[in-house]
């Protein structure tokens, strides 16, 4: 147990999901810090939106659900992101717009602060898919002190992901976070056998998280492999979009705070079963989470 607050950082997009029926606020990195939020951390998203209606009223929405949106940059000359949503035997399939905000998300001196206070930097490889946006990252995370739980959810959706993008998000990531479909990506993209084994051993990953839906997940290191069946579903109403991002900020903290893995692990499976229950990304947090801060 740390004896300062957590502070949660996350980098990368926000943005609007286009569903059949309404638009919902969105993207990976603003999802885990809502749910860091949610979860009791000091929660911090840098990203960027367009300087239009949709860029305003995601910085209002988000800092009503209290996350920390003074580190999200306007943008003059792009859009706010958008992606349309479909639901496709109960998996979300994604249509994401290039050439927006968040593609262009830029280093600020006054960044380097935020960074050297953060227990946990979350970011993912959709904002690394330009080279702007890699060189950002990698200069924001020079100023972390050793001590910050570093975690890439990989996100591994090509074209973005291109092997390039994930060899250097690897080289700048203690923990990773990917779905069972996600990994065998990967294992194609580089030729390996046991992505796992190879994350760990070979790309010096200290952790890694395989998500299986309503399966639950596994947690690996190098000494030791921990199994959860994952929690049934409280209503059938959800949809599964957000609840990897939900599980990488549940997961995150509860490491940051001294959890053991069993324990984090349990408690990530918990948390995500809950945003699968409902709709969208990010529903209200349960009625029987512990919302005092994380110290």
């Amino acid at each position: 147990m740390t004896t300062q607050a957590i502070r949660f950082v996350a980098w990368g997009e926000l943005l609007w999901d286009l569903f059949p029926d309404a638009a919902r606020l969105g993207g990976a990195a603003a999802n885990a810090a809502y749910h860091a939020a949610c979860l009791g951390a000091h929660s911090l998203l840098v990203s960027r939106v367009g300087n239009d209606e949709l860029g305003t009223r995601a910085l209002k929405l988000l800092g009503e659900r209290g996350v920390e949106t003074h580190a999200i940059q306007i943008d003059d000359g792009a859009p706010t992101g958008t992606v349309s949503v479909t639901i496709e035997n109960g998996e979300p399939r994604y249509r994401i717009a290039s050439g927006v905000a968040w593609d262009r998300i830029g280093w600020r001196d006054e960044l380097a602060a935020e960074f050297a206070q953060a227990s946990v930097v979350c970011f993912g490889t959709l904002a690394q898919r330009s080279p702007l946006g890699f060189d950002a990252v990698e200069q924001a995370l020079a100023h972390c002190p050793a001590s910050t739980l570093r975690i890439c959810d990989l996100n591994v959706r090509e074209p973005f992901a291109t092997p390039q993008v994930i060899d250097r998000a690897l080289s700048l990531s203690r923990v990773v976070k990917l779905n069972e479909s996600e990994l065998s990506t990967l294992a194609r993209l580089f030729g390996q056998r046991d992505a796992l084994r190879w994350l760990l051993e070979e790309r010096g990953i200290e952790l890694v998280a395989v998500t299986r839906g309503a399966r639950g997940a596994s947690l690996s290191s190098r000494q030791a492999h921990f199994e959860h069946a994952g929690f049934p579903l409280s209503s059938t109403s959800g949809d599964a979009v957000g609840a990897g991002d939900a599980f990488s900020a549940c997961l995150s903290l509860e490491l940051a705070r001294g959890s053991s893995p069993e324990l984090a692990l349990q408690n990530a499976n918990r948390y995500a079963a809950h945003v699968a229950s409902e709709p969208g990304a990010m529903p209200p947090a349960p009625s029987w989470l512990d919302r005092r801060p994380l110290d």
